[in-house]
């Protein structure tokens, strides 16, 4: 299972759903927006290629009226671990 279809099962396994546009839940960060990798469908990008990136899914609680969008920012250390800045 790819990340996107593994963060996007978890928002739905606690009652929530994706409502971002692209249908992403977050992104590398870059110099420049159209070289960012996005975390959805399709991309089989590692994110262990990229120094920082975000994982900030826009979400509500299923047929909510309201969302919420939290953007965390991680990087690998040495040992490959994800860790929060």
């Amino acid at each position: 299972m790819e990340l996107f279809e593994f963060a996007n099962a978890m928002i739905s396994a606690e009652g929530f759903e994706n409502l971002d546009f692209l249908g992403n839940v977050g992104h590398s960060i870059e110099s420049a927006r159209e070289h960012r990798r996005y975390i959805e469908k399709g991309n089989d990008a590692r994110l262990g290629e990229v120094g920082l990136f975000t994982f900030e899914p826009h979400i509500r609680k299923t047929g909510g009226a309201w969302g919420f969008k939290h953007e965390n920012i991680y990087y690998f250390d040495p040992d490959g671990q994800a860790v929060e800045l």
